[in-house]
């Protein structure tokens, strides 16, 4: 081998090992960023809560308690509401009135939206009332729930239902009018029956949409749950919240308004756990309320 070659893989060894020092040293950089941007976002929303919670201490120590209790005060309340079984069974009752309601609107919704957005007909003969009651102040249907339900866990999921079900078939629709002609075609080529699309097309490419109907029903489901419990049967935590505001309990009464904002987060984590059991391919999108 002459000298020339000699050099010219020296050369090349050299310039080698430079780009895989530069790799090594922008791959460190990029983990680090990463382990930047993981910590940030656990001790930002931490750091968040503390700033919160200790800004609530100082001012609501130096107010009359009646009209904002501390946190310490909530805690103190919600130890107490615990210790003598006050809040286990209204918060059970209420994810109870919630699982069922919900879970009427979830079936019902999700077959109307299906319905609604692979048939042209039953869309049009169907969206009237869709649109109407989606725009009804369901709320003020109450007293009617009540003459047709009695007084009860009957009116309270049927209030439920009727506040939840709207925003999901609406956003079912959405998903499964917006499957790609390219995939119906597809399926029209292979002769597939209008149950194999729905099955295996329409629905898969839905899913995102129809989990979003299903997030935003159940934040108006548990509207739903605690009106019905404070206009109704007074049980329950919409019960308690009726109760304690009644008697200027505050810090009572923000302990079972928290406890509620719980029922909200646990039937979240669920269907966010479903999701991604179902489809971890599927990405969220922009709800339609």
């Amino acid at each position: 081998m002459s000298a020339t070659q000699n050099e010219q893989t020296l050369q090349r060894s050299q310039a080698q090992i430079a780009t895989d020092g530069a790799d090594k040293s922008s791959r460190a950089r990029w983990h680090a960023a990463l382990r930047r941007v993981n910590r940030n976002k656990v001790v930002l929303p931490v750091l968040s809560v503390i700033v919160f919670l200790g800004l609530w201490q100082v001012f609501g120590s130096n107010i009359n308690p009646i009209l904002l209790a501390t946190p310490s005060a909530v805690a103190d309340a919600f130890a107490g509401m615990i210790r003598d079984g006050t809040l286990a069974p209204a918060f059970l009752r209420a994810m109870e009135v919630l699982g069922v309601g919900f879970g009427l609107a979830a079936v019902v919704g999700i077959g109307l939206g299906i319905l609604m957005g692979r048939s042209a007909t039953a869309q049009r003969v169907l969206n009237p009332y869709v649109s109407f009651f989606q725009a009804t102040p369901l709320i003020a249907l109450t007293p009617l729930v009540v003459i047709w339900f009695g007084i009860g866990f009957q009116s309270e999921v049927a209030i439920t239902f009727l506040l939840a079900v709207w925003s999901i078939i609406i956003n079912t629709q959405e998903g499964v009018s917006n499957t790609p002609e390219t995939l119906l075609d597809m399926a029209r080529i292979y002769q597939a029956s209008g149950s194999s699309v729905i099955r295996n097309i329409a629905v898969p490419y839905a899913i995102p949409y129809i989990f979003a109907g299903l997030r935003i029903g159940l934040a108006k489901g548990l509207i739903g749950v605690i009106i019905g419990e404070m206009d109704i049967s007074l049980l329950g935590l919409g019960g308690l919240i009726q109760n304690y505001g009644d008697a200027f309990l505050t810090a009572q009464l923000l302990a079972a308004i928290i406890s509620s904002s719980l029922v909200g987060v646990i039937g979240t984590t669920i269907l966010e756990v479903m999701r991604r059991r179902i489809a971890p391919w599927a990405v969220r999108v922009r709800v339609q309320e």
